[in-house]
């Protein structure tokens, strides 16, 4: 985690760069730590980056088997976002962010969560999933395309 300050914009930011394990027990430990740090640090915009290795809704998920704890990951992430109010910026390109290795099995894992002051500050902002190329994830650029009135 950095806490830094954005000298152009002159705001405190942090940046979080997140992996959990696959377990439901280590996303809910994460989760709580977060939502934890972020209470005690309101004076900063947030921006949480990473493989959440959960996904928002079935839809997000092709292909897997179906896991017993599946429904309780959505329920317990959804709720980590809405109880610390993080958006899930527009994400362009693909839909998934993780294939297996036959590729018949996908999901979105791997997202970027901001506060609204985040996107007050760059309302242009999204997520760009990119190729796939060296790990069975795909890397997410994130742009903030500013549009400008010539006057």
């Amino acid at each position: 985690m950095i806490f830094s300050s954005h000298l152009k914009a002159n705001l405190r930011c942090v940046a979080v760069n997140v992996y959990v394990a696959c377990n439901l027990r280590d996303k809910k430990t994460l989760w709580e730590e977060l939502s934890n740090i972020k209470a005690t640090s309101q004076d900063v915009v947030w921006c949480l980056c990473g493989d959440f290795n959960a996904t928002r809704s079935q839809s997000e998920r092709k292909g897997s088997t179906g896991r017993e704890d599946h429904a309780s990951e959505i329920k317990g992430f959804n709720s980590f976002i809405d109880d610390n109010i993080f958006l899930d910026i527009p994400i362009v390109g693909k839909k998934y962010t993780w294939f297996n290795s036959n590729g018949l099995a996908k999901s979105r894992l791997d997202r970027v969560l901001v506060t609204e002051e985040w996107m007050k500050k760059w309302p242009m902002c999204k997520q760009y999933v990119q190729r796939r190329e060296v790990s069975d994830h795909c890397a997410i650029v994130v742009k903030s395309m500013e549009k400008r009135l010539v006057t």
